[in-house]
């Protein structure tokens, strides 16, 4: 089971529709983007617990969205 926040949710979206905008591809709503996201941190976890890597139809954008929130989400713990 995967557990996060709402904010954590929210703050994920945000930096997501920023990649997008970045990237030139459309944004996606809110609840289109949660089970997006869950598949990215679910695969994160599988990829960190087993050293596999992401799988690689994960376009470039969405990784980069993810790398940025989890290294916005480390400087907020320390």
């Amino acid at each position: 089971m995967l557990l996060y926040t709402e904010k954590q949710l929210d703050e994920a979206y945000r930096i997501d529709c920023r990649a997008r905008t970045k990237a030139d591809k459309p944004w996606v709503q809110l609840e289109e983007f949660r089970p997006i996201y869950e598949g990215l941190v679910e695969s994160l976890m599988i990829a960190y617990n087993t050293r596999e890597i992401l799988p690689r139809n994960i376009p470039p954008y969405l990784i980069d969205s993810l790398n940025e929130l989890l290294e916005h989400t480390m400087k907020k713990d320390m």
